[in-house]
């Protein structure tokens, strides 16, 4: 999975008009501030069109090299079920600074503390092999992202979301 596919399933769970989301950590370098998404809600079809952008803070040393450790839940019922790693490939990422900074317009590594804007993107989705029990519902996400070197958390995001197919 490309570190743009991984950006664009992160950023489907934290579409503003279908969501709750938060900072899961708020002494962290790097602080989510705006999320948008388009179409409300979003489909996971094939085919489907989704476009992002968003606005972050930096407000310490952001490091140039990170692990990003995704969790996947469904709710069901009355619980929150963890969905394996290996459906959606693998639980952590290793994503790099100039990674990072291909999503931000004229910047360079390592990102300095202050606001950024996250450009708008565009993907379009690919065949999503979910089960069909799988594709409606609630979805929670978390993203951790952690500097390789010396495993201090970079940024922490939470959301939940609902999923239609």
């Amino acid at each position: 999975m490309s570190l743009t596919q991984v950006f664009f399933f992160v950023v489907l769970a934290f579409a503003v008009d279908a969501l709750k989301w938060k900072n899961c950590d708020g002494s962290s370098p790097v602080q989510i501030k705006e999320i948008k998404l388009s179409p409300h809600p979003v489909t996971l079809r094939k085919g489907a069109k989704v476009t992002a952008s968003g606005k972050f803070r930096v407000s310490g040393a952001a490091g140039t090299q990170y692990k990003l450790h995704l969790k996947l839940e469904r709710y069901v019922g009355w619980w929150w079920n963890t969905i394996p790693c290996s459906w959606y490939k693998q639980c952590e990422h290793n994503v790099g600074c100039d990674q990072l900074i291909g999503l931000l317009e004229g910047e360079q590594c390592p990102l300095q503390p202050k606001d950024y804007i996250v450009k708008q993107q565009s993907v379009v989705l690919p065949d999503i092999s979910l089960p069909s029990f799988l594709t409606n519902g609630w979805y929670r996400i978390r993203g951790d992202l952690r500097d390789r070197a010396n495993n201090k958390r970079i940024s922490c995001v939470q959301a939940e979301v609902e999923i239609r197919s």
